[in-house]
């Protein structure tokens, strides 16, 4: 059954759907949130979801007195650890929150994210037609715009030379990715049971990278969903530079290249890593390395972050850096 198809089965069961889109938990990831962009995320979700959980990632008290004065959203619980556990123990404890609460779908958010209205109901839409049409559904991810420059992102593909993008479409059907960025992703909870959750031992960076190849390994697919539209951030600011065309660089701060280049290594070990990925992944290090050390306003930090990652991912060492 082609993309069409499935389009057509999809909206054949749109009638059956509820304005409200059912069976879908949204978990919020946050960690020292701006709590104006976390209030907008939340009133968005408010309107499309059954069940909102945050996992806190130890955030100051602050949040209590945020959350008691949006205690209109009475589909909303706060999850606190305690503690920066890493985003992938916060998705696990997110996970097994949609579990216990009986939802047939996870959505996976960023506290710097906010869904378009109906992106939900859009997302599921496509996930039931897909699902119907036979495909082992792992995730659908919406296409984000990025929240500073208006610029809606594409689907990736890994080919033989490195990375292919898809552009997102208006009105174009499903399209087939190899990873999906988590934030946003409607996921089966279905899948997750037979694919496993989140690796925690990434902390954070490649976490959504790492589950998207292990779920094609046990044969799953992931597909984009054009008409679905999230404001989204990547990284702490974004610059456009010419280099044979025109490219756009997020950059971050310098303790992100640690689990970078640490994870990139640690991944290059995995068997269901794609061969064609390690390379342009090495690749994409290699860039990052080079402009990131020639040219970023803290290259000696970015480049202090990169060697201690490299230097702990040939190591194997997992978990949370370790302030020296």
């Amino acid at each position: 059954m082609d993309f069409q198809s499935v389009a057509g089965t999809a909206l054949f069961f749109e009638f059956f759907m509820n304005s409200q889109v059912s069976s879908v938990c949204a978990v919020v990831i946050t960690y020292h949130p701006d709590l104006a962009n976390l209030k907008n995320l939340l009133n968005s979700l408010a309107l499309q979801v059954d069940h909102i959980v945050i996992v806190d990632n130890g955030s100051p008290e602050c949040l209590e007195s945020f959350v008691v004065s949006e205690g209109h959203l009475n589909n909303l619980v706060v999850l606190r650890l305690g503690d920066n556990l890493g985003i992938a123990h916060a998705q696990n404890v997110g996970i097994e929150y949609a579990r216990k609460s009986g939802s047939t779908y996870v959505a996976l958010f960023d506290q710097d994210s906010c869904p378009d209205a109906n992106m939900i109901k859009k997302l599921n839409l496509a996930a039931t037609g897909l699902r119907l049409a036979g495909i082992p559904l792992a995730a659908v991810a919406p296409c984000y715009k990025d929240t500073q420059g208006g610029v809606l992102s594409s689907f990736v593909r890994v080919g033989v030379l490195g990375f292919k993008r898809t552009p997102c479409v208006e009105g174009g059907g499903p399209i087939e990715a190899d990873f999906l960025i988590s934030s946003g992703s409607l996921i089966p909870l279905s899948a997750i049971d037979q694919i496993g959750d989140m690796d925690a031992s990434l902390f954070i960076d490649h976490v959504d990278t790492e589950w998207c190849f292990r779920a094609k390994s046990k044969e799953y697919r992931l597909f984009g969903v054009p008409d679905a539209v999230m404001l989204h951030s990547i990284g702490d600011r974004r610059i456009r530079f010419w280099f044979l065309r025109w490219r756009t660089v997020p950059y971050h701060s310098p303790f992100r290249y640690y689990y970078m280049f640490r994870n990139s290594i640690l991944l290059q070990r995995r068997s269901y890593m794609p061969l064609n990925w390690k390379f342009a992944d090495m690749a994409r290090c290699l860039r990052a390395l080079v402009f990131f050390g020639l040219f970023s306003t803290s290259r000696s930090a970015c480049l202090k972050m990169m060697l201690k990652g490299t230097l702990d991912g040939v190591a194997g060492v997992t978990g949370k850096l370790k302030q020296e």
